[in-house]
Parts: C-alpha cells; sequence; structure tokens
C-alpha cells in the first residue's frame, strides 16, 4: 500500500491506548500521534486541528482519528487499499430519511461495545450493514488527507468533546458534497459512553449551523431543525416499526 495510514488519538489511559491501538497487531502497518491530555484535558477538536495543521501533505496518507478505546479486529491497511478516497468512512452511524411529516431514522454498520473491563459485551447492529450515512460515531473517522487538503476540512473547536465528528461530517457534505460511508469494519468500542446535559448544548449549537435534517447515532438525536416533524426509530427487531421495510423499498434508490 503506497498511502501511509495514521491513527490520531487523544490519550489519558495510556496503557488501554497501547493494548487496544498502539500495539494492536491489526494495526502494524499504521503510524500513531496521540496526544497526552492526563495534565491538560484539551478539546478533541482542537487536538485534531493541531494534528492537521501540522501534517505535510506532499505525504499522502489515510487519517484515523480514534479513541484511545477503540480497537480494529482485522488488518486495517487491507481494507483501505481499495477505498475510492473521495468519501468519509466509518465502521458504524445513523442516517434519516425524510418523507412527509415524518423523519425516519435508523443505525448504520456494526461495532461489539463493552465496559472498559470487558463486561456487558454485546454487537451493535444497525438496521442496514453498510451504505450512507448522515453521521458517524465519535469512536472512529477515516478520511484521506487529499480532502482535508482540497477543502480545508478542520473540526469546529468549539465543539470539544461531544459532536465533533457527527459536525465534520455534516460540514463535509452540507458545504462540499462529500458523502460519509459505513465501511464494514471488525471492530469494538470499549466505551459506551454518557451523555451530558453539554451533549444537549452542544446540540443545540450544531443544530443552528445547517440547514438540512441529520440524525446521530448517540442518543438517536434529531441534528438540524426538524420543524415540528414525528422522528421515528427504526430499530433491527422485525416488529419495531415493521413499516420500515415499505419505506427501505420507496427510498432504495437513496439509500
Amino acid at each position: 500500500m503506497s498511502d501511509s495510514i495514521i491513527f490520531i488519538s487523544t490519550v489519558r489511559d495510556f496503557p488501554l491506548y497501547d493494548r487496544l491501538v498502539r500495539e494492536n497487531r491489526h494495526n502494524s502497518q499504521a503510524g500513531f500521534v496521540y496526544y497526552d491530555n492526563r495534565s491538560e484535558n484539551i478539546g478533541i477538536s482542537e487536538r485534531y486541528n493541531s494534528f492537521l495543521d501540522s501534517w505535510d501533505f506532499s505525504k499522502p496518507a489515510w487519517f484515523i482519528f480514534c479513541h484511545e478505546d477503540w480497537e480494529t479486529g482485522e488488518d486495517i491497511a487491507r481494507r483501505l487499499e481499495s477505498l475510492p478516497k473521495e468519501n468519509l468512512y466509518g465502521p458504524v452511524g445513523a442516517r434519516t430519511i425524510i418523507s412527509g411529516d415524518n423523519i425516519y431514522q435508523f443505525g448504520i454498520g456494526t461495532c461489539r461495545q463493552s465496559d472498559r473491563n470487558g463486561e456487558r459485551l454485546r454487537t451493535e447492529k444497525g438496521l442496514l450493514k453498510s451504505g450512507r450515512a448522515d453521521t458517524f460515531d465519535c469512536q472512529c473517522l477515516i478520511v484521506h488527507s487529499s480532502i482535508i487538503e482540497k477543502y480545508g476540512l478542520r473540526f469546529d473547536t468549539a465543539l470539544t468533546f461531544d459532536l465533533y465528528v457527527e459536525d465534520f461530517c455534516i460540514n463535509a457534505y452540507e458545504n462540499f458534497g462529500i458523502r460519509s460511508m459505513i465501511l464494514p469494519l471488525k471492530c469494538r468500542h470499549w466505551s459506551y459512553g454518557n451523555i451530558s446535559d453539554r451533549f444537549f448544548k452542544m446540540l443545540d449549537y450544531v443544530s443552528s449551523k445547517y440547514k438540512g435534517i441529520y440524525t446521530t447515532i448517540a442518543g438517536r438525536s434529531i441534528i438540524g431543525n426538524s420543524n415540528g416533524k414525528n422522528p421515528i426509530w427504526f430499530g433491527r427487531f422485525f416488529l419495531n416499526h415493521p413499516e420500515k421495510y415499505l419505506i427501505l423499498h420507496k427510498f432504495r434508490n437513496i439509500l
């Protein structure tokens, strides 16, 4: 593979980061850039932008922005070598379909998830295995350096610890037509995360920035002005809103 692969993370738990990311045998062909956030808990967007501002764009590379507790379970170099470079990629995200007065939301992609101690392990499966997403979960965003260089993409530093990847995806799509595509990938996120009051404040902020209506897997939240439309979440269980099959068939051309 001619293009290098760089994992970028902010780190507070180095033993965990080393085990899951830096010493992961599936990442053996990658390089690693990490920011020590133990003493100065600087916002993740600011850390990620610091990396982008310092990169030599004459060196093509795949950037993998990921949490310290995100683990790849297969050879990442092999999965990236044939990917089109004009999209954003992530293993798990969410999508909306808007029809009439309804906003249909559903998850896309698959990821194993557990607590940091390995307990409560389960496989999180979206309604669809792959396809276009509105946004990805913040656990992982994959983007080629050529996209960053061409469009000058950066993370919004007002989003310190919430919704910074979701905002990145929406900005790339609304302003530059860049699509977010699910990359089916064996992976595990060693955290269920948490949603605080800060999240909802940032949700209002991100919603105020854009014209469209989007969704995030985090809290199954709507991003944007829904204008009184009714949000409906489509789960995988076949009795959960069985009309979803008709909706997905009707809109199959845009999935």
